[in-house]
This record gives structure tokens, C-alpha cells and sequence, in this order.
């Protein structure tokens, strides 16, 4: 590349590829290999799941042999699939291919010649911004795989589809984009594994998909086996003054054909093919409801089939537990589960009270979430609508508490003493929750103050913002130039958790060994 004819650019251009050359030594050859191991894997498991796909796209083949008409609609979307998934893996590869062009192409073995090469990827993926049109083409190729799937099932697909394509979180002062976040600086043979890696989600996603339209194909089919009687009930465990619920039916049955049915001596009705039989519920104890199916076949034989199921009327009992612990913490989804013997979960409402902010809502039968603003003891009530009424059930008190401080740490280090290349290796100061039970929990370092005694030199310190290290050139100086005996001082510290909250944190002190 020619450098421009002002001195000024000139010595910029100069600098950054000095910078380039500084960065390209730290990725060392370990790193390198490590990413060609995990690329020849993606490519491994893309090759994999080709294979598993084709014998799916075959099934479809041979399908449309023995009903067209029924299997056709599906066909028509899987192949639709086939096509996008075909042309997104293409739309990659191509990007591929110029990254590893543009990286001094392939040797004889067929590996990458500039795997190290930092410049590639940036200049392609941010500086060209076919970064930001791939991240774009996957967003598309999202949506166009979701509108293949049936609206009932739209969205268990968008929250399991191994395809996504999320802005990176906030990690440091400045949100990094897309493009930044995975192709800024990094190697080529990173940069081609990352490709790989969103070519195997495209796969995976495929695959996905061809295989609920496949089981669509046969899924509401009735399948003839053998004819028994089934009887089910609303529950099996009741309290005293509930009414119980039994269905029974002749299995397989057809809603056409109605059977004749006894339960308990005596006759009940069916339609549709099924009978409900209702009775109120007695003295608490153990019950037996039993009774015959008789079904004619079509060609006159009568087929009978006697049932029996039990069932247990108890005192009424409810349970009221928190998912993690018996402890609710402030500004955290607290996940609750209540269930209540003989009572539908999705019958069963909670209140709370107790603490400043607390509310309660369902997310699903039985399950709860719970916020609280403060700590102190809050009190979860239970009620539940039992025969049309509205009955207050039980209430449970839990320990309401902050979110604990986290740990501070250099790298994986606490202290008192860290090697001098383990802490070289790191770009600031960690704040870790340990052994706490809530996933994904994070605090943000937001100050601290650093110093550095250098064994036989001058004592430097210098004040950061964030998690990374004092931006002061004589910290940073003091920073690389670490030797064991020397002495690094962390001060003032202070960290932000998920409550909004900023803590100052017990200082630490690392020993260079």
C-alpha cells in the first residue's frame, strides 16, 4: 500500500503498522493453532450435519411418491430452506476466501500463510463494511427461516434458533458494533473460524427446521395399534368438598363411533366418542373408580376392555419454594414455584407484600417471578379459584436480601501473589460474583485507584474509571516493565451491581512473583 505524501499521514500510516506488527507478535502460535483445531472441527461438524440434512430432504422425496397432494406444501418449504441456507453458506464462504487472499492465500498444505495477519479481517469486514452487510444477511436469512415455521410454533423457534445475530453487551465505556466486536483486529484464522462458526449455526438452523417440517408431515395421523380403555382423571389428589373428573376412553378410538361405557355400575353416555363421569369427592382416604368399555368393530365383534384407577382425597396442601434458594434478592427475577394439591397451576394467583417495590407475576403453570425493591421479609400469599370460588390457600415468609459483593481478582488471581506474566497478560480489574446461585449476574468496576512500587525504582499510581487499567503512561510503563519482588496497590475501589447500587470494595495488594 503507498503511503500519502503528507509527513503527518505518513507517520500515522507508519505507527499503525508498527501497532499492527506489536499486536501480531502477542498472538502467540499456541492461540493460532488452538483456532485452526476449532475451525477443521466447524468444518467437521458443517460436513456432518450436510449429510444429516440430504438424508431429511430424501425422506421428503420419497414421501411425495406416496401422497403428493399432502406432502407437497411442505416439500415446497423445506426446499425453500434448502435454498436460503445454500445461498447464505455461499455469501460466507466468499468472504472467507477474501480474507484468506488478502492473508497471502494458502500454502502447500493448504493452511492459511498470514493466520496471524490482523489486518485482513478489519479491512474487509469494518473498513469495506461487509461487516455490517453480512450482519444484515443473517438478520434476513433469521426472518426468512422463522416465516417458514407454523405461527404456533414461531416461537419456541425464535428462542431456540441456533442463528442469531445480537449486538454485543456493553463490556468498558464504549459499545463496540457488530462488525468490531468480531472481526476489529482480530487473526485471520480467527476471523475465518468465526465465519465458520455462523455457517454451522446456518446448518444447524436448517436442520432445525427440515425436521419439523418432516415430522409436520405425519404429526396429526392417528395410528391404529390396539384397542384398550383409558381412563383419565382431572386429578389425583383432591381435598374434601372438590369434585372429581374422570374421562375414559377406548384407545384408539375415533370421535365417530361412540362406545358403551359402565363406571362404577353405572351407565354413562358418550360423545364424541369419550365419556365424562363426575362425582363429588368423599371422606380423605384412598378411592378406586373402575368400569368397561365395549366397542363394536366393523365387522359386528364386540371388543371389552375393564379399567380401574385410584385416586387420593387429602387435607389441602400447598407449596410455596424459591427456584434458588429460600432467599428473594433486590433488583434480581426471583423465580418462584407454587403448587397446590388438587388445583389446576394455572388456576393458582400469588400477592406479595412486606418490602418496599415488591411485585409478583406468572410466568407459566406453577411458576412465578418476583422483584423486590429492599430488603427486610416479605410474605407470598396464595389463592386459587377451587369449585368457582375464590379460596386463600397458604403464605410463606422469605428473607429478603442485597445481591453479595463480588471478588476482586487480576485475571484469576485474588492474591497476595501473582506471576509478573499473568498479570501483564490481563487489561484490568475484575469484580466476580462467586459461587452465587443466579446465572448472568454481573458487577461493573467503575473506579479504583492503582499504584505500583517497583522493586529499587520510583513509585507510580494513577486513577481508572473502569475496569481497565490508568490510562497514565507511568502505570502503563509500569505495567509492562513488572518484576518479581515488585508491589501492585489497588485503592478506593468501587463497583456498580445489577441493583444500580455503587459499593466501595476492601482493598488488595499483589506480590509479583
Amino acid at each position: 500500500m503507498a503511503l500519502p505524501k503528507d509527513p503527518r499521514q505518513k507517520m500515522i500510516n507508519f505507527m499503525y503498522l508498527v501497532l499492527t506488527a506489536m499486536l501480531a507478535l502477542n498472538v502467540s502460535a499456541e492461540i493460532l493453532n488452538a483456532f485452526d483445531i476449532v475451525n477443521n472441527s466447524i468444518n467437521t461438524s458443517n460436513t456432518s450435519i450436510d449429510n444429516k440434512n440430504e438424508v431429511t430432504y430424501k425422506q421428503f422425496a420419497k414421501l411425495m411418491t406416496t401422497d403428493a397432494a399432502k406432502v407437497g406444501p411442505l416439500n415446497e418449504k423445506a426446499n425453500k430452506v434448502k435454498a436460503l441456507s445454500a445461498a447464505a453458506h455461499t455469501y460466507i464462504e466468499n468472504l472467507k476466501k477474501e480474507i484468506i487472499t488478502a492473508s497471502g492465500g494458502l500454502d502447500e498444505k493448504g493452511e492459511i500463510k498470514g493466520k496471524d495477519n490482523l489486518d485482513a479481517a478489519t479491512r474487509i469486514m469494518e473498513n469495506q463494511k461487509k461487516g455490517p452487510a453480512l450482519q444484515k444477511e443473517l438478520a434476513d436469512l433469521r426472518q426468512q427461516l422463522l416465516a417458514v415455521i407454523n405461527p404456533k410454533d414461531k416461537a419456541a423457534f425464535e428462542a431456540n434458533l441456533p442463528l442469531r445475530v445480537n449486538d454485543p453487551e456493553l463490556k468498558g465505556p464504549v459499545k463496540k458494533s457488530w462488525t468490531t466486536y468480531h472481526f476489529n483486529m482480530v487473526p485471520s484464522i480467527a476471523a475465518v473460524t468465526i465465519l465458520g462458526k455462523f455457517q454451522n449455526d446456518i446448518k444447524n438452523s436448517e436442520a432445525m427446521i427440515i425436521d419439523k417440517l418432516l415430522k409436520e408431515v405425519s404429526e396429526d395421523d392417528f395410528v391404529f395399534d390396539k384397542l384398550e380403555a383409558f381412563v383419565s382423571l382431572n386429578s389425583k389428589n383432591f381435598t374434601t368438598g372438590q369434585e372429581l373428573e374422570a374421562k375414559v376412553v377406548m384407545g384408539a378410538y375415533s370421535s365417530t363411533v361412540n362406545p358403551t361405557i359402565v363406571i362404577n355400575g353405572q351407565r354413562v353416555e358418550a360423545e364424541a366418542g369419550k365419556a365424562t363421569y363426575r362425582i363429588p369427592v368423599g371422606a380423605i382416604g384412598d378411592h378406586t373408580i373402575s368400569g368397561v368399555v365395549e366397542l363394536m368393530k366393523p365387522n359386528g365383534e364386540k371388543v371389552t376392555s375393564p379399567f380401574s384407577e385410584t385416586y387420593k382425597v387429602g387435607a389441602s396442601a400447598t407449596s410455596i419454594s424459591a427456584d434458588k434458594m429460600n432467599v428473594l434478592y433486590v433488583a434480581l427475577q426471583n423465580p418462584i414455584s407454587i403448587t397446590a394439591a388438587g388445583v389446576p397451576a394455572e388456576k393458582i394467583q400469588a400477592s406479595i407484600s412486606g418490602v418496599p417495590g415488591a411485585s409478583i407475576s406468572k410466568r407459566g403453570a406453577g411458576e412465578f417471578i418476583v422483584t423486590v425493591g429492599g430488603t427486610g421479609k416479605a410474605v407470598i400469599s396464595v389463592s386459587a379459584e377451587v369449585d368457582g370460588k375464590v379460596k386463600t390457600l397458604d403464605s410463606k415468609e422469605f428473607r429478603v436480601k442485597s445481591i453479595p459483593d463480588p471478588a476482586m481478582k487480576v485475571g484469576f488471581a485474588k492474591g497476595p501473589t501473582i506471576k509478573a506474566a499473568d498479570f501483564k497478560a490481563q487489561g484490568g480489574l475484575r469484580a466476580d460474583l462467586e459461587d452465587f446461585l443466579f446465572d448472568g449476574v454481573r458487577y461493573a468496576v467503575v473506579g479504583y485507584r492503582m499504584g505500583i512500587e517497583p522493586k529499587g525504582r520510583e513509585y507510580v499510581e494513577g486513577e481508572a474509571n473502569s475496569e481497565y487499567w490508568p490510562k497514565d503512561a507511568g502505570i502503563q510503563n509500569a505495567i509492562r516493565g513488572l518484576k518479581p519482588g515488585d508491589q501492585v496497590y489497588f485503592d478506593n475501589i468501587k463497583v456498580k451491581g445489577p441493583d444500580g447500587r455503587v459499593r466501595a470494595m476492601q482493598n488488595i495488594n499483589f506480590k509479583i512473583n
